[in-house]
């Protein structure tokens, strides 16, 4: 008998121990009325609540459905004879009814309860878990910087590497600092050749190289080593991807090593490769160097875009969003050169509204609003809009664009100012007049065009 209260449910035992007690008090003290039918409200809602509260759901079912019986039970007992009548009166079932019915709320209500119980334990058994996992990859992380600030300190030309990198990243000019991330690079690891590519748009191109040109100018941020060490968020190297049996197979690799170029906030900004390096310098301490590099590069490439940014806010037309016309003549100066340099194409598009004139003062605020809203949409985030020589023009700079694909660009801004029908004339009837025209400053393969 004590073994099978041991294996019964919990709720089980003590709604029997209940309808015990129950009975017992019943007999002491109203043995005139069997099964409490006289009592309101019936003392067997308080032992199915008590349950359902414990419980949950099944419990709470469970002991609304057995006392609704002992009740019903009784009910029939005291009934001096049987008829159907008796049997279709209501209010025999309203005690048994409202023992379900409080079971299965209560349980219902504990039942969710014990759901979200679960679920915080759960979380909070994953979050201790993770606690465990992070304080691991700290304390790993702390080694491999103790192990890492061992081995350069024991380099011999580590001062002067440091020394020279820090002087080479000083600057706030982004153009200046492509060539001096990829120079930092091939003096800190003794590399042969290495390269600075920028993410621009959807694709990596390549803005600075040390030692023989790389093969290619564009690469993908999914593909390849390169691929790899951005899903990573650290520097790799080609033995990270493929076993090679011999040097041979080495040299023969397209990159030997590439590390990303990210900001404080995980956005990621371009990515450093060494395509030339000495065999005996493919090792974990070169590949820690190259993380530091790419470290140094990304902070110091942040800091220059933010500072840019400073600047430009304080030479950008308020009215149009657009850069000054002191802005665009040395820009596109910088354009051209990176252009040349790297054999890019580049296009200008020169915008101009006619009879700028006739446009009401009123009227101009509303314009430069419409023109800022058509530039936004039409145009990419690379492109730069400025204010041309006079104040009815403006010069778009296209970096990556070819003349063909700029005429696109063109019909594009045509239709969407066009879509606006916006008359900013006095006699409000006549839409915005403009034209446009594409100066091709430089092909892909050719040289400079008017």
């Amino acid at each position: 008998m004590l073994a099978l209260l041991r294996r019964a449910p919990a709720y089980l035992v003590e709604v029997g121990a209940g309808l015990l007690g129950l009975a017992a008090v019943n007999v002491l003290l109203w043995p005139k009325d069997p099964g409490f039918l006289d009592v309101r409200p019936h003392p067997a809602l308080l032992l199915v609540a008590v349950v359902a509260g414990r419980h949950g759901l099944r419990a709470g079912l469970v002991s609304g459905l057995v006392t609704a019986a002992v009740v019903a039970a009784c009910v029939v007992a005291r009934m001096d004879y049987l008829s159907w009548t008796e049997v279709r009166t209501l209010q025999h079932y309203v005690t048994p009814l409202l023992l379900v019915a409080t079971g299965f709320g209560l349980g219902a209500l504990r039942e969710a309860q014990l759901r979200q119980t679960r679920a915080l334990e759960a979380r909070v058994a994953g979050l201790e878990q993770e606690l465990a996992d992070q304080a691991v990859r700290f304390m790993a992380a702390t080694e491999a910087k103790h192990e890492l600030e061992r081995r350069v300190a024991d380099e011999r030309a580590s001062l002067s590497s440091l020394y020279t990198a820090a002087r080479a990243l000083e600057t706030l000019d982004a153009e200046r600092l492509y060539p001096a991330i990829a120079l930092t690079t091939r003096r800190f690891l003794q590399a042969d050749a290495c390269q600075c590519y920028i993410l621009e748009g959807d694709l990596l191109r390549l803005r600075a190289a040390e030692g023989p040109p790389p093969e290619r100018l564009e690469i993908a941020p999914d593909e390849g080593l390169v691929g790899l060490a951005i899903r990573l968020g650290r520097p790799v190297s080609v033995r990270d991807v493929a076993l090679h049996s011999s040097l041979e197979d080495l040299q023969n690799a397209g990159l030997l090593m590439a590390a990303p170029l990210v900001s404080a906030g995980g956005t990621l900004l371009g990515c450093i490769t060494v395509t030339s390096l000495p065999f005996l310098r493919l090792t974990p301490v070169s590949l820690d160097r190259l993380g530091l590099v790419a470290d140094w590069g990304a902070r110091t490439l942040e800091n220059a875009r933010t500072h840019e940014q400073a600047r430009a806010q304080t030479i950008e037309d308020e009215l149009v969003r657009a850069y000054t016309y002191a802005y665009y003549q040395r820009r596109i100066h910088e354009e051209e050169v990176r252009a040349d340099r790297y054999g890019r194409p580049l296009a200008v598009v020169i915008f101009r509204i006619h009879r700028y004139g006739a446009v009401a003062a009123e009227r101009r605020a509303e314009l430069g609003r419409v023109l800022s809203l058509v530039f936004s949409r039409t145009l990419r985030d690379v492109d730069i809009v400025c204010r041309y020589a006079t104040e009815d023009s403006f010069a778009i700079i296209l970096p990556e664009t070819a003349p063909s694909r700029a005429d696109i660009v063109v019909d594009r801004l045509s239709r969407e100012i066009g879509d606006f029908h916006f008359a900013p004339y006095g006699d409000e009837t006549q839409d915005l007049e403009f034209s446009a025209r594409v100066l091709a400053v430089r092909e892909r393969s050719g040289g400079v065009a008017s």
